[in-house]
């Protein structure tokens, strides 16, 4: 299988980033995925999309956040770049609360770690004004 992606390009507003999203569960379709796996790939692009609204360009519309898809023969990959302020001190997220306690529970700040848990790689790189998310989850073989 040859590689085949799909780049996509929203105006930084929260309220155009389900676009992204529909489109991921399209490219979800066409991939080896498990039909019930497609909502975590869309919560993790969605997730991502809307970290670099928020953080990188402080929710101000007017700027780029570009997303690609890319299906592989062995994988699904993601890419979200912005040209915003970059994640300083990129690191693996552990998120330390009581879930038994409602109110110790973080109302936000749980994107990275979501994607950090549901993807099988996830790198960030900031390079000439150019900051980018990557993720992939790969395709996994039946169980004989």
């Amino acid at each position: 299988m040859v590689s085949k992606t799909l780049h996509l390009s929203i105006d930084s507003k929260l309220s155009d980033v389900a676009l992204i999203g529909h489109a991921v569960r399209g490219v979800c379709a066409c991939s080896p995925l498990a039909e019930e796996t497609y909502g975590e790939m869309e919560v993790c692009v969605v997730e991502a999309v809307n970290n670099a609204i928020s953080h990188a360009y402080k929710n101000q519309s007017g700027n780029f956040v570009e997303t690609a898809v890319t299906l592989h023969h062995d994988r699904i990959s993601f890419e979200i770049s912005d040209s915003g302020r970059a994640i300083e001190d990129f690191a693996p997220r552990t998120l330390e609360f009581d879930p038994e306690v409602i109110g110790s529970i973080p109302e936000n700040g749980m994107g990275l770690f979501i994607i950090e848990t549901l993807m099988d790689e996830v790198t960030y790189r900031s390079e000439n004004g150019r900051n980018t998310l990557a993720f992939c989850r790969y395709f996994r073989q039946p169980q004989a």
